[in-house]
């Protein structure tokens, strides 16, 4: 009789201790409670594995005529854009179809998440998908989730938004947008001078909004029915920050993984926020952090707004001899040269994400890959072939695989709502929608692929 001898169980959180310092441990088999031995390795049950979910928004639409497939289904007719992608066809779905809330133009930015048109007269500002998974998910990583741009900070109170992610009191989170400092944010270890700085801010801070709180609570009772429900807003936005405040510091004297430094090269030139961005070095830098990231489970949720909606804010690889910035190609009154340059400048960000996503396939996690337990979604705003519409979005969902999704190849969901993509996600992350999921506009899963 053949008799395999049990393994200790590994606690997720388990640290290497020695010399004065600890380590945390990447994902290992012997975390999960049907590790055996290296002949049955594999048979690990998904749900031990953390769940993920990476959502990706590159605004101002894409060339669908050498986007989209012609035909259905996962043995579709592969085109010119999705050709960096053929080795992975098996690994993502095309979805065509979906349509969001809003008048079109270039303000899809804020409803990408949201699934609301809160740019309109009157609009609430409402939470984002990922903080709202994040509410859910968030209390088990360092970083509750990870908002990430082209441009650095919220872009409110401009045209054009930098971030995706809207906190539940509709307050704009700041996007990071250096591979670099967003390396030292998630890695770099904190001293001891440093730590106690942090823990005396935390203090100082924490003091501000306990009398903010005990004054606008004060004052409540002396205002009328519109002022009280604006006060209960700020209010609910002081519980928010002081909530993110505790869990910070709850992290703060953990240890950060240790992972091999990155060896970034000229900081300016990965700085779009300064001249001489090297922009395909950047990009991939930025997939190699992302992916560091969800492989040291720092977050298990990421928004990142890759291309902006307006000015594009990758400089349209102007550095590979395109003569045309993004937007302009995308109102190219059918010239055929910025048809053929729009096609190509789509190419180069698809070998990008080919490369994003070959990274996660790379990475051996518990039964599969790190791909494999990450949903990963591609998406814009905007639809159309020579205009900003709010129908017929470029839209792809990848991974997944061990959290149950079935890919389709190309799949066509006609005049549905992309907040059903979102909705198929938190039904993939098993986490329950929350009430007033996108406004409410969302009515459904895509069945399709789970």
């Amino acid at each position: 009789m053949n008799i395999l001898k049990r393994r200790p169980i590994l606690a997720r959180r388990t640290f290497l201790k020695g010399a004065g310092i600890s380590l945390a441990l990447p994902w290992l088999d012997a975390m999960s409670t049907n590790s055996r031995s290296v002949s049955t390795a594999g048979d690990i049950a998904a749900n031990e594995t953390p769940r993920r979910a990476v959502f990706c928004f590159f605004g101002l639409g894409i060339n669908g005529r050498d986007f989209t497939p012609a035909d259905t289904g996962v043995d579709y007719t592969v085109t010119p854009i999705l050709k960096p992608l053929e080795e992975l066809r098996r690994e993502f779905t095309v979805v065509s179809g979906l349509k969001l809330t809003y008048s079109g133009g270039h303000v899809g930015d804020r409803t990408f998440l949201t699934g609301t048109n809160t740019r309109s007269a009157g609009a609430k500002l409402r939470v984002s998908c990922d903080q709202e998974l994040a509410a859910a998910i968030g209390r088990q990583t360092r970083f509750p989730s990870l908002s990430l741009g082209i441009k650095r900070g919220t872009g409110f109170g401009g045209y054009y938004d930098q971030t995706l992610s809207w906190s539940p009191s509709g307050t704009p989170i700041p996007s990071e947008n250096r591979p670099h400092v967003l390396f030292d944010q998630l890695f770099r270890q904190d001293t001891a001078e440093s730590l106690n700085a942090r823990e005396a801010e935390f203090v100082r801070r924490a003091s501000v909004l306990d009398s903010l709180g005990d004054e606008a609570r004060q004052l409540n009772g002396t205002l009328g029915v519109d002022d009280r429900r604006k006060l209960d807003e700020y209010l609910t936005g002081v519980r928010d920050l002081e909530r993110r405040m505790q869990e910070e510091k709850d992290w703060l004297r953990k240890p950060k993984p240790s992972v091999a430094t990155i060896q970034f090269g000229k900081e300016q030139s990965l700085d779009p926020d300064k001249s001489g961005l090297e922009y395909r070095r950047y990009q991939r830098l930025m997939y190699d952090v992302i992916a560091l990231a969800l492989q040291t489970d720092s977050t298990r949720v990421i928004a990142y707004l890759a291309r902006m909606d307006g000015s594009d804010g990758t400089g349209a690889w102007k550095d590979m001899g395109n003569p045309y910035n993004y937007h302009g190609m995308t109102h190219h009154g059918e010239d055929p040269d910025m048809l053929k340059w729009w096609t190509q400048a789509d190419i180069w960000y698809l070998e990008d994400w080919a490369y994003f996503l070959n990274k996660l396939k790379s990475i051996k996690e518990g039964d599969g890959t790190l791909l494999d337990h990450t949903l990963v979604a591609y998406g814009s705003s905007g639809g159309a072939i020579n205009a900003h519409h709010n129908h017929h979005l470029p839209a792809m969902l990848a991974g997944g695989a061990r959290l149950g999704v079935k890919h389709q190849g190309h799949l066509i969901k006609e005049d549905v709502r992309l907040g059903n993509l979102w909705s198929t996600v938190f039904d993939r992350m098993q986490v329950p929608l929350p009430k007033n999921f996108q406004g409410g506009e969302a009515d459904g899963i895509l069945k399709e692929l789970v």
